[in-house]
């Protein structure tokens, strides 16, 4: 009886490691430059203000071969890929912004981010050292799953063109949230983004190779940040996967996903005049 009572007592407390798993610590070595291009890149998705701390941390996951840095608002989440090595496998979630500032003032040499059974965080570069809290990986807002079976791709300068074409056509009110996103149809052989404010409309038409056809409603936010993050001359390819709710825009090094406008959005064809003088 004895035996069964401490054995029952060691399960009450230690209920957490039952139910998560035992919690490891986390060992990456990284370059400076690295950290804070990913860094910058994932800030782009945490929210200003939000009532769920959680979405303020920016999720640092090395539990794979790759280390991995995601931030999410519940509307446009970001990923990122970053080069460094792994000593110790583990994830953690840690302020976004504040890590971003410690990151920006640091030497430019390689950076070491250990944290311990509690989930604080050590940053130690050169004769820097910083102590910040962190939050359980466990309890972040993952990115939804989609399936990327068969992705649409297209060069990254086509699809920055065909945003920097139409974004200035999108709605900034908010009385028609339909016209504040960006209307993609695409079809087994063009792929067409169109925008319009009421007053505006603007279509630009490439072509590509689709295995089906899709028509979502992408929200200005993510246009915009997409346009930000692409370069201005590279051929690299993006790819775009999307369902009913989401859609996902992949390069090398970062995934950008983001939530829908849901809604039919105006059938354009019916506005432009048959025929006209001037073209």
């Amino acid at each position: 009886m004895l035996f069964i009572d401490i054995f029952y007592k060691y399960i009450y407390k230690n209920h957490k490691l039952f139910r998560k798993g035992v919690i490891h610590t986390m060992k990456i070595i990284c370059s400076k430059s690295s950290l804070l291009k990913s860094v910058s890149i994932a800030l782009k998705a945490v929210p200003s203000k939000t009532t769920m701390p959680i979405l303020e941390c920016i999720l640092m996951d090395a539990t794979t071969n790759q280390i991995k840095f995601t931030t999410n608002d519940m509307e446009l989440g970001i990923e990122t890929i970053v080069e460094g090595t792994i000593e110790e496998k583990g994830k953690v979630a840690l302020d976004a912004k504040i890590f971003y500032e410690i990151i920006r003032r640091l030497p430019d040499n390689d950076v070491t981010i250990k944290t311990d059974d509690k989930y604080a965080a050590t940053i130690t570069c050169e004769k820097a050292k910083f102590n910040i809290p962190g939050k359980s990986g466990e309890d972040f807002a993952y990115l939804p799953m989609i399936e990327k079976d068969e992705p649409l791709t297209i060069s990254q300068y086509t699809l920055k063109e065909m945003i920097r074409q139409t974004i200035f056509s999108i709605a900034v009110n908010e009385n028609n949230k339909l016209m504040t996103g960006e209307l993609f149809e695409i079809e087994p052989d063009k792929m067409t983004i169109v925008a319009l404010d009421g007053y505006r409309l603007a279509i630009v038409e490439r072509p590509v190779t689709a295995v089906k056809d899709i028509r979502i409603i992408v929200p200005s936010k993510t246009m915009t940040e997409v346009s930000h993050l692409l370069p201005n001359d590279d051929e690299e390819p993006v790819h775009i996967c999307a369902n009913r709710r989401y859609v996902v825009f992949m390069t090398a090094g970062y995934t950008i996903m983001s939530r829908l406008i849901e809604g039919e959005f105006l059938n354009y064809h019916n506005v432009i005049p048959a025929g006209s003088r001037t073209r």
